[in-house]
This record gives structure tokens, C-alpha cells and sequence, in this order.
């Protein structure tokens, strides 16, 4: 039996065909997009379930770190210098906050915002937003107890936020010891790369920036808390997961005293300069500098207007001048180079020369400060009247690598204290010095300026200070220093001869307390007496044609005026105490540094010496 097989048309199985493929094609996709969900999937489950849930607890989670409470600063007598308020504040996340205007309205019963603040707010956090998207950010409004408790009563009906309490800052004495002790502030980029993680994304986290606060930071500052919060989906606590509980930093024993700190700031007044005191084992008992600032304004933030106030003053009342300015020493530094010549066997204190006012070397003529000469001196009345001619000839037999010498042995050149950021290192040349920095060979009339201080020396007070100490200690070497634990015993002796010694003391003692000596009118009468040498030092070269007007200081601009020096230690027949004072542009030594060196070498008497004692 033959079946029937009807034929099918050209077209129909054309269109048959086209329908499979079209299947297939939409069969392949189907298999293709549910392979790339599925492989999706896979990826986000075992790659990336990590990262979503921290993500996922960090919108049910809050991690806060606490500021630890920073050390106390102590003066030598257990005086409080700088410590802590206890203040209370309000933490938000602002990357959970959708309407900052219906959040700080939700706030309105509980914390009185005015406009201008809440203005100010908002543009920090959307700076923050920018920068620091899952830290917290801290409202910088000091709260008092009893708006955080009201907010604390009611935490589960506020959404976003979480108060804490942190630590403020303070000092006693803001402005006297801005400089030594130093302020704290927000730590910038730079100060982020350095610090340990454990410090990061601390709200509120204020660091060291520059004197002890920055020296001894690591000491200071603690470690920090740390808190874990649980929040609802509306941002709101719910309960506290963890707490621990920060340490709070060691507490620092300076060798600093607050009263003579605060004396001599006062003495200062409105002078551009500093004052050191130590005592002759390296305790160093004041150092102050002069215009100050509020180092509370520092540490609370201050304002653009008022930084940039100080930044103008021509007398630079943000540099420590104490530690960082470098002056040439002019005659302060005749002493150390009278040591030099007699312990390199040059001269002996009975050589003698004539001053006549001015001398000539190989045609050129160097200046005596006083007009017709000081006659026949010896090194005694040379370094009592502080004759230059003598001390230009002394050092152009010793020459300047042998001064360079001795220099370095009194820590002229060198740093003074271990790692502090704002000291300066100074300079006392040599000729390999200036072939090494200037690129030309030294010459000898480089060598006779050396003589008086002047030409290439830069020195810092603290340095000069140093020096007059290890004069004063019987010539023995210390290390100076701010921390009261370190060791004060003397160490090494650096000058050899006993005689030269003495020499030396004796030529002091009569600067300052026998008629002629330049700092005579600044000696102290009594029992307690001090001494020492003036100095003043040129920041500009006096040309013939200003010597034949006799142009005086105080007829020039300020900035052109000679620094005023003086260095010196009492009590003199036991030194104990040495000090180093210097006056930007104060004219002579004898006229503005040696009487404020006595005010204070007077407060220093009444202060460690019982009434009655004979020194």
C-alpha cells in the first residue's frame, strides 16, 4: 500500500528552518545570561562576600575611636605646664546622613544650633564626605553635661549620632611657654604617613606639632580607646557591643622652671629676642622667646585672621629664637678664642698689645668699637673692656681651623639637643668649610673678623649658653637637655690648664664687676654677684663714609641695627646658673642684653638661694 506524502511548498520549509535557528540563537542566550548570573554570583559569594560584609556591618555597626588623654607636662617643681579638659562632643557618620538640614533640625530639642554654625558645619562635611567618606566626623561644639545627658536619655529617638567625650588641651601658661613646650593641632598628610595606624581615623585626634609636645610624643600621647556600637536601620543605637577602655600617655617631668619661665618672658616685654637659663650640669631651668603667641589658640584652632597676623610681624613671633635663630656671636665668642690660643700654646695672658683704634693688615684697616683705642692691654683687660684690636691680632696668630678646634669641643656648630625639630645646628667655619660650600680658598682677613665673632659664625643662644656653662662648671663638658629623668652628670674636660681657667673667670668677673668693664652698669651688688661678656653683633658692613657721619644705631631702620648679646654665670665665686641673653637689633650688649641678664640672674638668686647665703 502506497501512502500518501504530500509535498511541502518551498516557502513553508524555508520558514520551518528560520524558526529553529531562531530558537537555538534565543536557547544560547538564555544559557549564556544565566551562565554570566550564575558565574556573578559565584564571584560575589567567594570573592567579594568579605568586602559586602564589612559593608553590611558597617551599616549595622559603628567602630569609634576614643582620643587617649595626653600626658601631663610637670615644671622641675611638679608644676602643672600643660594638661587635659575633659570635654563632650557629638560624633556622626556622615555617609548615612541623606538631608543635613533635616538633621540638624532633628536636633533643634536637644542642641542649639545658631545659622552661622550650622552653615559651617555643612561645609566641613561635605569636605569630609569628600575625603574621608566612612570616618566619623566630630561637631566641633563643646557640650555641657547636661545637654549629653539629655541626649544620651534619648539616643534610641536620634538618629546619627553618638556623643563622646574627648580631651582638650591646656596650658597654664599659653603664651610664656608656646615655644619650649610647644601646642598640638590636627595631624596634616604629612604627619598621617608618620604616625602609627593604630592612630588613624581618630576623631578629634590631636598630635604633637612642634617642642616637647612633638620631642617627647610618642611618650605623651597614649594609646587610644575604642567602642563598638550596634544601630537600627535608621541610624539609631540600639545597644554597645564593645568598649576598650584607652591608656592615657606618661606623664612628663621637665627640667623647666614655671616661675622664672614667666619672669623672664615679662622681662623681655616687647623686645624681639630670647633668654636661656641652665644650670652648669645642663638642667636647662628657662628658655623663652620673645614676641609669643597662645599656644591655646593653637590647639582649639585658630582662626586665618590672627595666623596671618603673626606670619607678618616683621619680629617673628611663631620661630622659637631661642633654639632656631642664628647670629654671628660678635664678642662673646673672645673668650673661647683666648682658650684656643693659650691651649694651643699661642699666647699667654701676658701678652700685650697696643690698641690705637684701628689696625691695618696687608692694606686694609679693621675698627675698634671705641675711637681713640684702649691703650696697652693685656688678655685680662682685653676681654674686660672687649678690645677687638687685641683679639684680631690673637687670632691671626691662631688662625681658624685651630679656633675651629676648640669651637666644636664647646658644641659651637653641633646640635645642642637630641632631635628637636626646631633647632638650628649653626656654623663655625674652617677652610676646608669654605672650599667645600663657597668654592674659593679662606682668606686671612676672614681669620681676623673670626677673631671678634663676626664674618661666616653662625651661632644659636642655646649654643652660647652651652658654652658659658662648660667655662663656668670648671671646663667640663655637658650634654644640656629638657627632660628631668635624663643624666646631668659632667662629663669629659675640655679645657686642659686650670691656669687658662682661671685666667678666663677672672676676666669675667672684672666685665662685669669692676669699673670699665662693659657690662658694668648691669652688675649685681651683694653677696650674690654674677658676670660675663657682652657682645654685639653687626648684620651689616659699616662702610668709611657712615664712620665719618657717625651714623649711631638708633638712627636706622630697625632691621639694620646691631643685635644685642650677652652670656655669663653667677653666682661667681660658685657658678651654678648660666645664662644667655640676646636682643634682635638691640644695639650694644651693654645696653639691652646685660640688664635684662641681671633682672634675671636677680630672680635667680632670690629664687635658689635662701636669704643670707653668702655665695
Amino acid at each position: 500500500m502506497e501512502y500518501f506524502s504530500p509535498k511541502v511548498k518551498k516557502g513553508i520549509e524555508s520558514k520551518s528552518k528560520t524558526i529553529s535557528r531562531r530558537g537555538f540563537v534565543l536557547g544560547l542566550a538564555k544559557v549564556a545570561f544565566f551562565g554570566i548570573i550564575t558565574s556573578r554570583l559565584a564571584y560575589l559569594q567567594l570573592f567579594k562576600s568579605k568586602e559586602f560584609k564589612q559593608l553590611s556591618d558597617r551599616n549595622r555597626y559603628r567602630e569609634i575611636k576614643e582620643v587617649p588623654e595626653r600626658g601631663v607636662i610637670y615644671d622641675f617643681k611638679n608644676r602643672i605646664i600643660a594638661s587635659n579638659n575633659q570635654v563632650y562632643l557629638l560624633s556622626i557618620f556622615p555617609s548615612e546622613i541623606k538631608n543635613l538640614n533635616e538633621f540638624f533640625y532633628s536636633l533643634r530639642p536637644y542642641v542649639d544650633f545658631d545659622i552661622l554654625e550650622i552653615k559651617k558645619f555643612k561645609r566641613e562635611i561635605y569636605r569630609h564626605k569628600k575625603t574621608k567618606k566612612y570616618q566619623a566626623y566630630i561637631i566641633d561644639k563643646k557640650l555641657p553635661w547636661k545637654v549629653i545627658s539629655n541626649i544620651n536619655y534619648n539616643l534610641s529617638n536620634i538618629s546619627y549620632v553618638q556623643p563622646i567625650v574627648s580631651f582638650e588641651r591646656t596650658y597654664s601658661h599659653a603664651k610664656e611657654f608656646a615655644h619650649i613646650v610647644g601646642y598640638v593641632g590636627e595631624p596634616n598628610k604629612k604627619d598621617l604617613k608618620s604616625i602609627s595606624e593604630k592612630f588613624l581615623n581618630i576623631p578629634n585626634l590631636k598630635i604633637g606639632k612642634n617642642g616637647i609636645e612633638k620631642k617627647f610624643e610618642d611618650l605623651i600621647i597614649g594609646s587610644p580607646g575604642k567602642s563598638v556600637i550596634e544601630t537600627n536601620a535608621f541610624g539609631r543605637q540600639l545597644k554597645q557591643i564593645s568598649y576598650n577602655q584607652g591608656i592615657k600617655g606618661k606623664n612628663f617631668n621637665s627640667t623647666l622652671d614655671s616661675e622664672l619661665q614667666v619672669f623672664a618672658n615679662k622681662t623681655l616685654g616687647n623686645e624681639s629676642g630670647s633668654v636661656i637659663v641652665m644650670n652648669t650640669r645642663g638642667e636647662i631651668r628657662c628658655c623663652t622667646s620673645s614676641p609669643s603667641f597662645d599656644a591655646n589658640l593653637f590647639t582649639y584652632g585658630i582662626n586665618s585672621f590672627e595666623y596671618k597676623k603673626y606670619l607678618r610681624d616683621e619680629k617673628k613671633p611663631l620661630s622659637n629664637k631661642a633654639l632656631s635663630s642664628q647670629y654671628p656671636p660678635g664678642s662673646t665668642l673672645k673668650m673661647l678664642v683666648a682658650i684656643s690660643a693659650m691651649e694651643n700654646g699661642i699666647v699667654n695672658s701676658n701678652f700685650k698689645i697696643r690698641c690705637k683704634e684701628s689696625t691695618e693688615y696687608f692694606g686694609q684697616k679693621y675698627h675698634c668699637w671705641k675711637e681713640k683705642g684702649h691703650g696697652v692691654v693685656d688678655m685680662k683687660k682685653a676681654i674686660k673692656e672687649s678690645c677687638d684690636i687685641y683679639f684680631y691680632e690673637v687670632a691671626r696668630l691662631l688662625g681658624v681651623d685651630r679656633m675651629y678646634k676648640t669651637a666644636l669641643k664647646f658644641g659651637l656648630g653641633q646640635y645642642v639637643l637630641d632631635n628637636f625639630l626646631e633647632e638650628k645646628k649653626g656654623v663655625f667655619p674652617n677652610t676646608k668649610w669654605k672650599k667645600k660650600y663657597i668654592g674659593q680658598p679662606w682668606y686671612l682677613g676672614e681669620t681676623i673678623i673670626a677673631g671678634i665673632g663676626q664674618g661666616y659664625i653662625q651661632t644659636t643662644p642655646i649654643q652660647l649658653c652651652k658654652m658659658i656653662a662648660q667655662i663656668a662648671n670648671g671646663g667640663f663638658k655637658i650634654k644640656p637637655s629638657l627632660n628631668a629623668n635624663d643624666n646631668f652628670e659632667l662629663g669629659e674636660k675640655i679645657i686642659e690648664n686650670d691656669d687658662h681657667l682661671k685666667i678666663i673667670k677672672d676676666s669675667l668677673d672684672v666685665a662685669t664687676n669692676e669699673w670699665k668693664g662693659t657690662s658694668y652698669n648691669s652688675r649685681i651688688k651683694g653677696d650674690l654677684k654674677f658676670c660675663g661678656k657682652t657682645g654685639t653683633s653687626q648684620v651689616r658692613r659699616i662702610s668709611q663714609r657712615q664712620r665719618e657721619l657717625d651714623i649711631k644705631n638708633k638712627d636706622l631702620p630697625w632691621k639694620f641695627r646691631d643685635h644685642s648679646l650677652f652670656t655669663g654665670y653667677g653666682p661667681v665665686s660658685n657658678p651654678e646658673y648660666a645664662i644667655s641673653v640676646i636682643i634682635d637689633h638691640g644695639g650694644s650688649g651693654s645696653s639691652k642684653a646685660a640688664p635684662i641678664a641681671k633682672k634675671v640672674m636677680q630672680k635667680v638668686f632670690e629664687l635658689y638661694y635662701p636669704k643670707g647665703t653668702n655665695a
